[in-house]
């Protein structure tokens, strides 16, 4: 599967080529013997260039027609440049990035049978540093260079690989596959974006700290979900693997302590036109573990630490979304707010509840339809045990909060840039609170 993510970035550079040969053509016609009119010229224009929904547009028409076979790729590289400059673990600075390539196959379109089939695959390079670990623990500022892991500096792999089948005329579906659980998570809660337009710290986009006990970053997985009239998923299971598979296709132990699971069921309604729901969601696994079980998360203060009580691990629950102002007669210009929370047990979970609160506002101002805004806040209560546990070793531990804002400024269709701001205090009672900005600048290949 390395081999496949090298074949689509090296396909990925050729057709980069091959637009910045029609620009140079373009520049030379229009620096020659004859002069042609901006927009006009022989080849590509700056002017079209900047005007793309993608940088590298139609590919000369491959794009389009790919697209009309079902055929979809999709190229994303994201800049990051964060500090913690004040506080936290380690005061310092990281520039790192990241480049997604996904590729979705409609196999009705591509081979005329096989209705409502489809294979998506997510791959990731990752370079550079980021400032996760220097934040402190359970601080996650960073999601999207969580992938493919974190502390492999340059690595590029499938984070994700999966078969759907939609059944009863689309009123349902099936999965199965190796599944990048970020990615899960954008489909479950379509609000949340993967770090690179919206939110960038996990804990702003989901109730994510007492989860991450025994989900992973990817996993081998499957289940099914019913869908309502208007595409929406309502009700489903998931039940998948212990072992992270983020950079290895090992499914042989991910299933050798059984399986954990989550289940979710939505209520959706609307407060007078505009769009809201309940969502009410449980997990747990059969796998018993300890507080002190090491996580491709972050790194556990005490980790690796010989403790005798082992546990299963459940959790509960809701998240409530809604829309409390739209533009006239155009809706994708929107005001929402997304609030969540979990409660879980005391051993081996670190933290037994988590709560946090978002509004976004998106194309707030008419002018700049295509930019978004927010502002989140979460607190993460600690378990008792994993408290206790680690004063053993002299590590005083603390609740969890902090606070996110950010804007997404459109320079074109292709190209974002993003500052970001988050005060963060970790659990490490010896750590000041982390003031930890940033800038982020997001293109759309």
């Amino acid at each position: 599967m390395k081999r496949l993510a090298s074949t689509l970035i090296i396909a990925f550079l050729y057709v980069l080529a091959l637009e910045v040969a029609d620009f140079s053509s373009s520049a030379q016609a229009q620096t020659g013997t004859h002069t042609h009119e901006v927009g006009t010229a022989p080849g590509r224009s700056f002017k079209d260039i900047w005007n793309r929904d993608k940088l590298t547009g139609d590919w000369r028409g491959l794009r389009t027609d790919l697209a009309d076979h079902g055929i979809d790729i999709g190229i994303r590289m994201s800049h990051f440049g964060q500090w913690v400059a004040d506080g936290g673990r380690e005061t310092t600075g990281r520039y790192g990035g990241k480049v997604d390539y996904r590729l979705n196959i409609d196999a009705s379109k591509l081979f005329g049978l096989w209705k409502g089939f489809y294979l998506s695959m997510h791959a990731e390079t990752r370079f550079g540093h980021d400032v996760n670990a220097q934040a402190g623990a359970f601080a996650l500022p960073n999601t999207p260079m969580l992938y493919p892991q974190g502390g492999s500096y340059n690595d590029t792999d499938v984070t994700g690989l999966t078969v759907t089948q939609m059944l009863f005329d689309g009123r349902a579906a099936v999965l199965f596959g190796k599944v990048n659980v970020l990615d899960l998570v954008t489909t479950l809660l379509p609000q949340v974006a993967y770090g690179q337009e919206g939110f960038w710290n996990v804990n702003s986009l989901v109730s994510a700290l007492p989860w991450f006990r025994f989900v992973n970053l990817s996993v081998w997985g499957g289940g099914g979900w019913t869908i309502t009239e208007k595409g929406q998923m309502q009700s489903g299971l998931i039940v998948f693997g212990h072992e992270n598979v983020t950079t290895s296709w090992d499914i042989g132990d991910s299933f050798k302590d059984g399986p954990s699971f989550f289940g979710f069921y939505r209520f959706f309604y609307d407060v007078g036109d505009k769009p809201g729901y309940l969502m009410l969601c449980a997990g747990g696994s059969s796998k018993k573990y300890t507080s002190l079980d090491e996580t491709d998360w972050f790194e556990v203060p005490g980790e690796g630490l010989d403790v005798d009580r082992k546990h299963h691990t459940y959790d509960f629950a809701a998240y409530v979304y809604q829309v409390f102002w739209q533009a006239d007669g155009d809706d994708k210009r929107r005001a929402q707010f997304l609030m969540g929370g979990t409660v879980g047990d005391d051993n081996p979970n670190w933290s037994n509840w988590n709560i946090f609160a978002s509004v976004e506002a998106f194309g707030l101002m008419k002018s700049r339809s295509q930019d978004r805004m927010g502002i989140s806040m979460w607190y993460s209560a600690l378990t008792n045990d994993f408290v206790n546990l680690v004063s053993n070793f002299d590590y005083r531990a603390r609740d969890t909060w902090g606070v996110e804002l950010y804007y997404n400024y459109e320079i074109n269709k292709w190209l974002h840039l993003s500052p970001d701001l988050q005060l963060v205090r970790n659990n490490n009672m010896r750590d000041d609170l982390g003031v930890i900005p940033g800038i982020r600048l997001v293109m759309d290949f």
